[in-house]
């Protein structure tokens, strides 16, 4: 079933300038190839709640998660992504709540839309189109719920948690590049010590005057959830330069997990291309980090 929904929104003072370019290692992993490795993982110290975990696993509590992120994000996306850049949220008037337009530097074309689907066996619950940013929604009888941050902060992320289902995060519309850049796809997993562990999907464009765009998708899985991801879907472009427009999507199949998606963005002032490839290890970092000191308090 599908719904249009609409959310007003008071604009933010546009990004605060970032801090100096850090050297980045850069590595260039295929995503159909999973490291067997373990990346050495630096800890940034946030304050968070601490829930107790149990083994019954109904839903993540979204608005706890996003309160959370909105206040501590951006400290982590500064710390460990190079050169982050703090996109601009500037679509026109009557997408407002639903793309980008110009994102600062010729980022986007009117792209960034954002669209979820979610399956129970063969019986479709829920699909929304153009994803409102800033809403929240969670269906009771269903297990399900989702979220995507508002306007104005970074980095903007989209997470869904299922009991069982299958859930499909998909990306569309022009990013800028004008058929330029290189596209790289890459894929890993991340640990943290609270026992949560995740896998993750990174598809960025970079390499051109535009800040680099690069979504990466990632699952947050606990044994203590009993967590069972019994199948991907990934739906990626594999060509030498990054798809304009983007049509691109991950699914996941599984019981007790999160699902969800990254902005990631990076723009060096001191050297071109001023769009550089974020590596591996900056993402894995990320995430380790963020996913450590997230609430995510389960009920």
């Amino acid at each position: 079933m599908s719904k249009t929904f609409v959310i007003n929104f008071v604009p933010y003072a546009n990004p605060r300038p970032q801090n100096a370019d850090q050297p980045v290692t850069i590595q260039n992993i295929p995503y159909s190839q999973t490291p067997s490795w373990h990346i050495p993982q630096t800890k940034l110290t946030i304050a968070r709640n601490i829930s107790t975990q149990g083994i019954t696993f109904n839903n993540i509590n979204l608005n706890a998660l996003n309160i959370w992120h909105v206040n501590n994000a951006s400290s982590i996306y500064r710390t460990y992504i190079p050169s982050s850049y703090f996109y601009i949220f500037d679509a026109t008037a009557s997408l407002a709540s639903t793309s980008i337009s110009d994102g600062g530097f010729d980022m986007y074309d009117s792209g960034n839309f954002i669209n979820i689907s979610t399956t129970r066996g063969t019986e479709r619950i829920l699909i929304v189109n153009s994803n409102v940013y800033g809403r929240i929604s969670t269906l009771t009888n269903s297990n399900f719920g989702f979220m995507t941050t508002s306007r104005n902060v970074w980095p903007q992320v989209s997470f869904a948690y299922a009991q069982d289902a299958s859930i499909l995060w998909r990306i569309t519309g022009g990013i800028g590049t004008d058929g330029g850049g290189t596209l790289c796809n890459v894929s890993s997993t991340y640990t943290t010590s609270r026992g949560y562990t995740g896998r993750f999907w990174a598809n960025q464009g970079y390499g051109t005057g535009d800040p680099t765009i690069c979504y990466t998708w990632f699952t947050i899985e606990s044994s203590s959830w009993n967590t069972l991801i019994s199948s991907s879907n990934i739906g990626l472009a594999t060509a030498a330069a990054p798809p304009d427009p983007m049509n691109q999507f991950i699914r996941v199949t599984g019981c007790n997990f999160g699902f969800g998606v990254f902005l990631l963005s990076a723009r060096r002032t001191n050297a071109s291309p001023f769009g550089f490839f974020i590596s591996t290890s900056a993402i894995t970092n990320f995430l380790s980090n963020y996913v450590e000191n997230a609430d995510i308090i389960v009920t």
